[in-house]
């Protein structure tokens, strides 16, 4: 059913990233899935200062990647999950990042509650926009 699992995650909402990694480290399991983990960078200032540098791009990147390794890490059996970094407003990144993956499922995570974050939040947005099913892990 699920072949392709994107797992997009915050490193600074480490809670809710360690929550998203052991259900797709379970759904893997029962599944047999491939995993995809990403995250998105949004610090637009910062990135843009990167670009105009490409070893500080590089940088910036790695560290990004460094942030998600040490995260699947410390769950079993996900060493080989692959890593994504991507950039921009933070639904598009977690759209681009299951179009690289081939996803077929995206786990996400949200905090917010209420009707803006029903009609305005990432995961809403993400799920609206999504071509292929979406899991909102609630907080």
């Amino acid at each position: 059913m699920f072949r392709n699992i994107l797992i997009a995650v915050d490193p600074d909402r480490r809670a809710d990233a360690l929550r998203l990694l052991a259900l797709a480290a379970e759904l893997r399991r029962c599944l047999g899935a491939s995993l995809t983990v990403a995250t998105v960078l949004t610090d637009w200032s910062m990135v843009a200062r990167a670009g105009r540098s490409p070893d500080a791009a590089d940088r910036l990147f790695e560290v990004a990647r460094a942030r998600l390794a040490a995260l699947t890490h410390k769950i079993p059996d996900m060493d080989d999950a692959e890593h994504r970094v991507e950039t921009g407003p933070v639904h598009r990144g977690i759209l681009k990042a299951a179009a690289y993956a081939d996803a077929d499922l995206i786990l996400l995570a949200s905090s917010a509650s209420g009707w803006r974050a029903m009609l305005f939040g990432t995961a809403a947005r993400v799920a609206r926009r999504a071509a292929c099913s979406v899991f909102i892990l609630r907080g």
